[in-house]
């Protein structure tokens, strides 16, 4: 299994040109943070969710916890200015850099804005959101059924 390190620095790796993970410093619901920093959480979110649906099983061994712009890995959101620039790709195979390709390719259109609405309808984060103070751990597997009607569309658009 992978490890949230590993696939946000997939992730980075893609983005040559810093358009999408950024140190650009944005305000949301009251809150300033980098819009990178957001933006890498919430790829992470939406690929450990459709990876759930589709696979029945995690992507990587992180935990997620809800804080109020939604669920973010904070081992990523605190480590985010010096995961940028360095990627270690080896130990992801060619199943899983397919997959994650196709996450990386149908989010990067999207605002930070509208990825961080994305995650707000997550069920988990609903209901842990209200005390975002403690960042709760989110348990992401008991919703499995729930993400597999609410992606259903983008793993068949996919072809994951």
């Amino acid at each position: 299994m992978l490890t949230a390190k590993q696939v946000a620095e997939y992730f980075l790796s893609k983005d040559h040109e810093r358009k999408l993970f950024n140190h650009n410093v944005v305000s949301y619901n009251g809150r300033k943070f980098y819009e990178g920093n957001a933006r890498i959480n919430k790829y992470l979110f939406l690929a450990q969710v459709v990876h759930l649906a589709k696979y029945n099983k995690k992507l990587f061994s992180d935990d997620f916890v809800a804080y109020d712009n939604g669920p973010v890995v904070e081992s990523i959101m605190n480590s985010y200015g010096r995961l940028v620039g360095h990627y270690d790709n080896k130990n992801i195979n060619e199943v899983e850099k397919n997959f994650l390709d196709k996450i990386y390719l149908s989010l990067e259109n999207a605002t930070f804005e509208e990825l961080i609405e994305i995650t707000h309808e997550d069920p988990e984060w609903q209901i842990l959101s209200k005390d975002t103070y403690n960042a709760p751990v989110m348990n992401l597997e008991k919703n499995i059924a729930e993400y597999k009607k609410r992606y259903k569309g983008l793993i068949a658009a996919l072809k994951i």
